[in-house]
């Protein structure tokens, strides 16, 4: 790593210039591990939370003897919050594998607008339970082009869920894909009459854990991984990720997917 200034004597002309070059390997080599560490616990945890969600299950179905409603009430915040545990080693597990370039892809010829119909179709529930309207407005005839549809479902499915979190009730969730300007590719956007991001804020969305803006109570809490997993599936197909949003007037977030991946 280098880094470098610029020497000036005391009338402001330069007169030389500073550069320190810094060895990085042992930080680079603690980040593998930082990695290798998280991936191995994630892995590990995944059997016993299984084995308790199953438990948790079988309780709720009275197998094991009639239930109180104290108890109901207290295994469904267990159930709760097992499901939230279970989202986080999941995405840290999917997060582990795009960085490091171990997450099977499986490019085909697929239909975005299919793709944005069936996402919508499952999230639509939720939208209507908030009063909140999806709309889809699909350029017509787009070209097939290749993508892992399972993949993009989840960047689609992470955006959209997004904008229904933040989003009042009676709002609107706009979702468009249209061809690229120049053609060649297909620009998704997704926008929301929601809270809005400031802009001094936007360069820390597409990190990990970051989780901006207060949602709803009610709604299911999010890991803050989810963004941080899209823009390494977008990238994964040579597309591009972006937000536009201010603070009180909502959010347009959009990614692309080129014609070829090669």
């Amino acid at each position: 790593r280098s880094s470098g200034a610029v020497i000036e004597d005391e009338n402001g002309r330069t007169v030389g210039m500073l550069s320190v070059l810094s060895d990085v390997t042992k930080q680079r080599a603690l980040d593998e591990m930082k990695k290798d560490f998280v991936s191995s616990v994630s892995h590990e945890l995944r059997t016993p939370i299984v084995a308790m969600g199953k438990s948790l299950d079988v309780l709720f179905d009275s197998s094991a003897g009639p239930l109180t409603d104290n108890q109901k009430q207290f295994l469904s915040i267990a159930k709760r919050n097992m499901q939230r545990l279970d989202y986080l080693i999941n995405d840290l597990l999917d997060l582990s594998k795009l960085e490091a370039k171990k997450m099977k892809m499986n490019f085909e010829p697929n239909s975005i607008e299919q793709t944005n119909t069936e996402t919508c179709e499952t999230l639509n529930t939720w939208a209507t339970t908030k009063e909140i309207k999806l709309e889809k407005n699909i350029e017509k005839n787009l070209p097939e082009v290749k993508f892992d549809k399972n993949r993009i479902v989840q960047v689609l499915t992470n955006i959209i869920g997004n904008a229904i979190k933040f989003t009042p009730r009676d709002g609107r969730v706009p979702v468009e894909a249209k061809l690229r300007d120049n053609k060649k590719g297909i620009e998704v956007s997704v926008t929301d009459t929601g809270i809005g991001i400031a802009k001094e804020d936007h360069h820390k969305l597409f990190g990990k854990f970051q989780q901006l803006g207060e949602n709803n109570p009610a709604d299911v809490s999010g890991t803050g991984l989810g963004l941080a997993i899209a823009k390494e599936i977008v990238g994964l197909h040579k597309g591009e990720i972006w937000v536009e949003s201010e603070k009180g007037k909502g959010s347009k977030f959009t990614f692309t997917i080129p014609e070829t991946i090669e």
